[in-house]
């Protein structure tokens, strides 16, 4: 069990603090936001403290960090906060919910929030400051680096590597033996089965209205023996 301060005020230090608070060991003492964004000193009934001298508050000595922020500028805002507070000189605690699945113990590293029903198979690696949305599947061998998003129902084959700074939408699938390049955006729903390009961006084009009557096109599935 940490002791443990969060970074913010908004959806993602709400969220971390009640999985955390209902699903870890951990006890939490208070919060820290950039002073810009303080509008109050207290955040689920916990001081909020400025960022700027959180350590004057909560000395890294005694206190561990936990940072959830979104993907926001491909994930480099929550890798400046994570890497800020390290400067300051604090450790921290990552977050596997407890339904998140692995036949043996996960190699990952610092400041991950993993959330729960992923399916994660042997020999997967998990670098620093990842974010992993519920429902996912990471096959054998594969390999996430740091400062990654995983969005929800991401079906990720074996022997992938996922690279820094990388956001992969929900519904997304990565075939074998792919390298998804740094800084790659992959939107909703698209099919991955060759290597990205550093800061590429790979999107599902818009699904379209193929027929005006769906009643009648259940009929036609129908007459054709396809439903």
């Amino acid at each position: 069990m940490s002791k443990v301060i969060l970074f913010g005020c908004g959806r993602g230090a709400d969220v971390a603090y009640r999985y955390l608070k209902r699903d870890s060991e951990h006890e939490i003492y208070g919060f820290a936001v950039d002073e810009a964004f303080r509008k109050s000193d207290t955040f689920h009934g916990l001081p909020l403290v400025p960022f700027e001298n959180v350590e004057n508050y909560f000395p890294p000595s005694e206190y561990k960090m936990f940072i959830l922020i979104g993907y926001q500028d491909m994930n480099r805002l929550r890798a400046t906060k994570y890497l800020q507070a390290k400067n300051k000189g604090y450790q921290f605690i990552s977050y596997i919910n407890s339904k998140a699945y692995s036949i043996e113990d996960l190699e990952v590293g610092e400041n991950c929030f993993i959330m729960e029903n992923q399916s994660i198979n042997l020999d997967v690696k998990i670098g620093n400051n990842v974010v992993m949305w519920s429902c996912n599947h990471i096959g054998d061998c594969s390999v996430i680096e740091d400062h990654v998003w995983i969005s929800s129902h991401v079906s990720v084959a074996g022997n992938v590597t996922i690279k820094e700074y990388s956001f992969i939408g929900v519904n997304v699938s990565i075939s074998n033996n792919i390298i998804i390049s740094p800084k790659t955006f992959i939107g909703a729903g698209a099919v991955i089965a060759q290597n990205t390009i550093e800061g590429g961006v790979y999107v599902q084009p818009d699904a379209k209205c193929i027929f005006q009557d769906s009643a009648m096109f259940m009929k036609v599935l129908e007459a054709s023996g396809k439903l």
